[in-house]
């Protein structure tokens, strides 16, 4: 394909956003402990001259430390969800910006367009609600430290320059 054909077919950028839903430490820590579980029993490997029924206890006692270890460490996963953004055209931005107060300095305070930026951008048509992304936002579980992380996520998707390393690792 030529340069120009890949200029032409230039994509939207688009960024994931790992939204935290769960205890991450506990799952981690759950993890941890099924691990050294597993661990602690493959140390103890049965003698080549002990009996068959011995070695397939232990075998099968392997199966089901693996097996919690797999569970917890998808459980582990769950407690983050990865949301796919994308930039938006350059009138629907400013449109939803256009909405948003100014301090002092000029800047722009999210809190109020937060949502519908949010909305705007998602690219799972079921997360593309303003409402329900007002309300969700509006929740007690939301830190500030989230929703800062949204705001520069949100901002850098649309207004950060992209530096030219994506794609030439």
């Amino acid at each position: 394909m030529s340069l120009r054909a890949r200029i032409e077919g230039k994509a939207r950028r688009t960024a994931t956003f790992p939204l935290q839903v769960g205890n991450v430490a506990a799952a981690a820590a759950a993890v941890a402990v099924c691990q050294a579980a597993l661990d602690r029993h493959l140390n103890t490997a049965t003698d080549p001259a002990e009996s068959t029924e011995e070695t397939l206890r232990f075998e099968e006692r392997s199966a089901e430390l693996r097996r919690e270890l797999a569970q917890a460490q998808q459980a582990e996963a769950d407690t983050v969800v990865l949301i796919e953004l994308q930039s938006l055209d350059d009138d629907v931005f400013d449109a939803v910006l256009g909405d948003a107060p100014r301090d002092d300095d000029g800047d722009v305070d999210l809190t109020g367009v937060r949502a519908a930026l949010l909305a705007a951008s998602c690219i799972d048509e079921e997360l593309q609600a303003e409402s329900w992304w007002a309300e969700q936002l509006a929740r007690p579980e939301y830190s500030k430290g989230d929703l800062l992380a949204l705001n520069n996520a949100l901002l850098a998707l649309n207004l950060n320059t992209p530096d030219g390393r994506q794609g030439k690792g």
